[in-house]
């Protein structure tokens, strides 16, 4: 309760600095993420990790380029005495993160990163900062206006191993989670209360055993009393022992020695009998070895004499071989030369056929003026990057952008003029392009760009930028200069939006209110 006061007290200061927006320059504003960040430092203050004995320091990683948080976040650490040291990082991608975080806050662009971060990061605190999912939340930030709620998931904070304060419960749990944890602490009480019982009984049996242990020290003592005086009396009759013991050796020592002169004599006879038998067995081997070697030579004559024949019949093959051979390698060059003569023909025709196939591409795909992408393959592309864009949960936006009076343009300078003023838009739509991006021809004077993983402020950067360049350059067509302007219509994809024709309708109908609210402007619908 304490801990929720203080929270609450918090929240009222951070509330009113927010909505009176102070603006003395001696007062210091408190910005959203300085509470953000505050909130961040009162959290990890009642949350304790499931590997908290081997955390020395606490490395807290910020996803995206939030330096705001990141700034607030070093600020509040600095000012604040706590009882480990804090590391912060930044992160700009999520999708392989190979460090080890105590904590890692998640913009809400990522969100959809949460389950893989929470399956290799086990012993990892993640912070959403946005509203998520409940089964992805762990401890959440929402931000309304300039306000801040905390809230938690305390089913997943306790399934990760994380303890959680009743002062934090208070604050952002819920009464279930309150109920909860009470009964946790009361199912460890009654747990501990067993186990005091299960003691007590033990150490009542350790004293009856004591007892009976001291009643039978008692009794190994008087044994041992009758078992010295016992050992005494064998010690007696042990030294009269040893002593016809020493006269016994002395006897056996003698006859040990006699025994061992006659052992001497026998080992040496036998050692004499050994070597003429070695003698004779080498004698005997001699003989065998000379005898198997005049057998192998007689073996060895008969060899060479067949080698001869043979060889005399090896010579006339070999000769027949030998023209074979010439025959064979002549036919054999003749074939290769027709093969790497056929090679290089089918090499030069699939050449050529690449180019063709190149090239009919390249007319199916692109306007052959501009040579931007034409209206069907423009659909295509942008089909595909709607559907990549709704699967990653990213912004875009399309703009439909038309020529301002090219009719007249066509009446008061010719065809040519007009196509050199479509080819000069063109050239600028193309210097203006990300490399992600996707422009394309769709009528006459008409275009369209998809900017994907864009907001509305940024695609408007991008449609003014495009404006402006366009209204302060002028197309030179044989002895003039001819001035234009363009009109857009800027459009934001919707979440869950399927379709590109429904988006490109409606940045149609924002290109028409902008054609009749006077032409030269970009209109957002």
């Amino acid at each position: 309760m304490v801990f929720m006061k203080r929270l609450g007290y918090t929240a009222a200061v951070v509330f009113i600095a927010l909505s009176f927006n102070l603006a003395a320059k001696t007062k210091p504003v408190i910005t959203l993420a300085d509470a953000k960040a505050h909130y961040i430092i009162e959290v990890m203050k009642h949350i304790t990790w499931p590997n908290e004995d081997q955390i020395t320091h606490l490395n807290i990683a910020i996803s995206g380029k939030n330096k705001d948080l990141f700034d607030a976040l070093n600020n509040e650490v600095s000012n604040k005495t706590l009882s480990k040291s804090i590391k912060i990082h930044q992160l700009k991608n999520l999708d392989n993160v190979q460090n080890s975080y105590e904590i890692i806050i998640v913009h809400r662009s990522q969100f959809s990163l949460i389950p893989a971060i929470i399956k290799k990061h086990k012993n990892t605190l993640i912070i959403s900062d946005g509203k998520t999912e409940r089964q992805n939340l762990m401890v959440g930030l929402l931000a309304f206006k300039k306000n801040i709620k905390l809230t938690i998931n305390r089913e997943n904070l306790i399934a990760h191993g994380f303890a959680v304060s009743n002062g934090l419960l208070g604050f952002a749990g819920t009464k279930d989670d309150l109920k909860e944890q009470l009964k946790d602490k009361e199912k460890t009480l009654k747990k501990v209360l067993q186990d005091v019982e299960l003691k007590e009984e033990e150490l009542k049996k350790s004293n009856v055993l004591l007892v009976k242990n001291r009643n039978e020290l008692a009794k190994i003592q008087f044994d041992l009393k009758m078992q010295s005086s016992q050992l005494s009396r064998v010690k007696t009759q042990f030294h009269s022992l040893r002593k016809n013991k020493s006269a016994i050796e002395f006897e056996l020592a003698e006859n040990k020695n006699s025994l061992l002169k006659q052992q001497q004599l026998i080992a040496d006879k036998e050692a004499e009998h050994q070597q003429q038998q070695q003698k004779l067995f080498q004698l005997n081997l001699n003989i065998e070895q000379s005898e198997g070697k005049l057998k192998q030579q007689v073996v060895k004559l008969k060899k060479q004499s067949n080698i001869i024949d043979l060889k005399e019949e090896k010579i006339t093959g070999q000769r027949k071989l030998l023209y074979i051979t010439i025959a064979v390698a002549l036919i054999i060059l003749i074939l290769k030369f027709v093969v790497l003569r056929a090679n290089r023909i089918r090499k030069q025709t699939n050449k050529e056929l690449a180019n063709l196939n190149e090239q009919l591409y390249e007319l199916a795909t692109t306007d052959d003026m501009t040579k931007l992408f034409n209206r069907r393959h423009f659909l295509e592309l942008a089909q595909r990057g709607l559907n990549q864009l709704q699967r990653i949960k990213s912004m875009g936006a399309v703009l439909m952008i038309d020529i301002d009076h090219f009719k007249k343009i066509n009446d008061n300078y010719g065809h040519a003029a007009g196509d050199r003023v479509l080819i000069e838009v063109a050239n600028i739509l193309k210097d203006n392009l990300r490399n992600y991006d996707v422009v394309g021809r769709v009528g006459g004077e008409e275009f369209a760009m998809l900017l994907p993983n864009s907001d509305i402020d940024t695609a408007t950067q991008i449609a003014e930028r495009i404006r402006e360049k366009i209204a302060d350059s002028s197309t030179p067509f044989q002895q003039v200069s001819i001035k234009l302007t363009i009109s857009i219509g800027l459009t934001a994809i919707q979440e869950n939006e399927s379709s590109i024709d429904d988006i490109i309708n409606r940045a149609d109908k924002a290109l028409y209110q902008a054609k009749s609210s006077g032409r030269n402007t970009v209109t957002l619908l």
